[in-house]
């Protein structure tokens, strides 16, 4: 009989052949298989297997357990279909509606904390720089944290300054323009002696271990952490220092810039939806954060059309 290991190969090739793109879920499952494995259970499992697993991390919030839980789903069914003693998981286990997680919008003293901090918290000289560029393109290009470490060095177009984007949630691919000092900081990179000393793939990641391969999204998230710690970033009431934040911020602050620019909240809008790769302007929305400056802005665009309507 298949490890189970094996028959998540299979199920995740099955799935992605029908264009699904299943990120998220190999890596929480491929931790849910290594887990079984550990407890002898490397060919089957229970329901309450899967429960316990997904509410393993104890301090996590609810809505966590359930994605766990979300991810194992789908998979027991496509191993009972398939003839394995494994038992449906239930749609009632675990429920709880994905909430929206209150954005950390940075400001600029958060970012240059952030990027000083790099050299101080990694004696690895490439590790630093990796965080340091890692941290200063997603703030440049609001790009996601898997659109950058999937970034290739043939993907990098230094003349025009701009950048090929694979998509990574959706199968639309982009170019994102970049300012010619991010440029500058990815060609330093690039020429990097200790980069160098990798041995990377001329074509292949932008961004390497030192392996010269890749990194995968949780190592990044992991040294992010860090960074955050040394930089004294902590919780805004509800609101977590995260990495992902930094593509609220980019959003953000350009939605602010439209107003205090007096240009077009709306078209900027729409040029947005397009540059963070979305294919809805409603995707876009789930991004702006209602920050003081951003309100006051909003509602001083207002007022001329308020004081306007009450002369009339």
């Amino acid at each position: 009989m298949k490890t189970l290991h094996a028959e998540l190969d299979a199920y995740l090739d099955a799935r992605r052949a029908l264009g699904y793109k299943l990120i998220t879920s190999e890596y929480l499952l491929r931790q849910f298989c290594t887990w079984l494995a550990t407890r002898g259970k490397a060919e089957t499992f229970t329901v309450d297997d899967a429960v316990a697993w997904a509410r393993e991390p104890v301090n996590a919030q609810p809505v966590w357990w359930t994605q766990r839980l979300t991810a194992v789903r789908p998979f027991a069914a496509y191993l009972n279909a398939c003839g394995r003693n494994v038992p449906l998981v239930p749609r009632s286990l675990l429920p709880r509606a994905t909430t929206r997680a209150t954005p950390f919008i940075y400001s600029q003293a958060d970012v240059d904390a952030l990027l000083d901090a790099c050299p101080a918290v990694f004696a690895n000289v490439r590790v630093a720089a990796t965080m340091r560029a890692i941290v200063g393109l997603l703030v440049a290009t609001g790009i996601r944290i898997g659109e950058a470490v999937a970034l290739t060095v043939p993907d990098l177009d230094t003349g025009n300054d701009v950048i090929l984007v694979r998509g990574s949630k959706t199968p639309l691919d982009r170019l994102v323009p970049l300012d010619p000092t991010t440029t500058a900081v990815l060609v330093d990179y690039l020429a990097m002696p200790e980069r160098a000393a990798t041995h990377p793939d001329p074509d292949g990641p932008v961004f390497v271990t030192y392996k010269g391969t890749g990194f995968g999204i949780e190592m990044i998230e992991q040294y992010f952490k860090r960074l955050t710690r040394a930089a004294g970033l902590t919780p805004r009431g509800r609101a977590r220092p995260r990495l992902h934040d930094l593509r609220h911020t980019f959003a953000t602050a350009h939605m602010a810039a439209a107003y205090q620019d007096r240009g077009d909240p709306q078209l900027t809008l729409s040029l947005l939806t397009t540059w963070l790769g979305h294919t809805q302007v409603a995707h876009t929305y789930w991004y702006l954060s209602a920050t003081p400056q951003l309100m006051a802005m909003a509602a001083e665009r207002l007022q001329p059309t308020a004081r306007t309507a009450g002369e009339s």
